[in-house]
């Protein structure tokens, strides 16, 4: 973070730029807007409206900024499914990684989502499956078998349980599912199924 963004004391000369004509302005704006929504969401969430104005313009070279910074306001205001919806909007600038309490509490509201839409059989939006996909990735790349499985269970996808059991410590991970968590499956279909993958 710059020196000059560290000495702002409010946020309303950013906000201005956000009514500029000129599409550099206004991406300044929105940059810089993205820098210290922790400390003046309350201030930027007056305007909350023409950042929305800005995702929604198509010929906005920089929606998905805009989609970012109206997320972490709706995180900061309390309203997870409006924060979620505009993350998805954020696409690659929506960091999974980011060790944040706003990613972290995104990324579970996701997960949570996705569970919740897999389980009931309904349509999911291709940019949340898109979300989900990254985190498996991320956790398969960090070796963090134990999450990719509990997701995994709790989504029924039991092509990603097939491959985190054989990504790592196969005999390791195979006690895990049978000791702590196949018992914890409510479908006894999807019990069946993981049993059925277990004896593989």
């Amino acid at each position: 973070m710059s020196a000059e963004v560290e000495a702002l004391t409010s946020a309303s000369g950013l906000i201005s730029l956000l009514d500029e004509e000129e599409r550099e302005l206004q991406y300044y704006g929105l940059a810089q807007l993205n820098a210290v929504t922790d400390r003046f969401w309350t201030e930027i969430s007056d305007s909350i409206s023409k950042i929305e104005i800005l995702f929604e313009d198509e010929s906005f070279e920089h929606r998905q900024l805009a989609a970012l910074v109206a997320s972490k306001i709706y995180f900061y205001l309390g309203e997870f499914d409006d924060a979620l919806s505009f993350a998805l909007g954020a696409g690659q600038l929506f960091s999974l990684t980011e060790s944040s309490k706003y990613a972290e509490t995104i990324v579970n509201h996701a997960i949570d989502n996705y569970i919740k839409l897999r389980s009931s059989n309904a349509q999911v939006d291709p940019r949340l499956e898109a979300v989900v996909e990254r985190m498996i990735e991320g956790c398969f790349a960090a070796k963090e078998y134990a999450q990719v499985i509990g997701i995994a269970i709790e989504s029924q996808r039991l092509d990603v349980l097939e491959r985190a059991l054989f990504s790592g410590e196969t005999k390791h991970l195979l006690a895990y599912v049978q000791n702590d968590c196949v018992d914890l499956i409510s479908s006894i279909h999807l019990q069946t199924q993981v049993q059925e993958l277990l004896v593989k």
